[in-house]
């Protein structure tokens, strides 16, 4: 299912008619599953914007190994560095799934904020939260206990609405695997923290999936108030 990309923080504030005209700069691009965007290393000239599927950014690390570092889903904006540096990429961006996004290139872009100056400061908001949410990822991956690390990855793909919403909480294709990733932590240490919030009731195991069924409790967990 696609999603209105109108109600992307891109746009907040532009007119029907501003936002009309900002769309026809973006360009349609479809992945097959597996299929690598951009990988590390490379140069970049354009924002994404996920219309439809999932998208999965990693990093490799010295001894060459896979970092994941975050899913990303309908209505999630990433690329968005191309546009104010001429740094390369620093990450790897592949389809999950079969995905349908929009490009928005450096040269569209100058362009529309010449005459709609707004994008350019709401471009300015996407990042600035990318920054809070990194710092703050630094400081729970550097000074809380693994409890508390399990508990953010969690949090942390829940308020990016990844997965599927369900009548108990939210459903997510999640490996513990992927999970310790992107805890920092390792797979024995994710097994033993899942398997005490499962038996607590806040989340319910599946094969290859985990379900978040009680976010106070997990920020509980986070903040280590239990």
């Amino acid at each position: 299912m696609g999603v209105d990309i109108r109600r992307s923080t891109l746009f907040d504030g532009l007119s029907d008619e501003a936002f009309s005209v900002i769309k026809q700069a973006f360009r349609s691009i479809n992945l097959a599953p597996g299929q690598v965007l951009f990988e590390a290393s490379e140069p970049g000239h354009a924002l994404y914007l996920i219309r439809r599927g999932k998208v999965k950014i990693s990093h490799a690390n010295l001894d060459g190994k896979e970092k994941l570092l975050a899913f990303l889903n309908p209505g999630d904006i990433f690329g968005e560095m191309s546009l104010v540096d001429e740094s390369p990429r620093s990450a790897r961006a592949v389809a999950v799934e079969a995905s349908a996004l929009f490009a928005l290139y450096k040269q569209e872009y100058f362009l529309l904020i010449e005459r709609f100056p707004l994008l350019a400061h709401n471009l300015a908001r996407i990042l600035a939260q990318r920054l809070r949410e990194m710092n703050r990822e630094a400081e729970v991956l550097t000074f809380e206990e693994s409890r508390g690390k399990v508990a953010y990855a969690l949090l942390k793909l829940y308020r990016h609405q990844y997965g599927e919403k369900t009548s108990q909480g939210r459903l997510m294709k999640l490996t513990q695997r992927e999970l310790s990733e992107l805890a920092a932590t390792s797979r024995e240490t994710v097994t033993r923290v899942v398997a005490e919030l499962i038996e607590r009731g806040v989340l319910k195991g599946g094969v290859g999936s985990i379900e978040v069924l009680d976010v106070a409790t997990l920020e509980k967990v986070l903040y280590d108030l239990e």
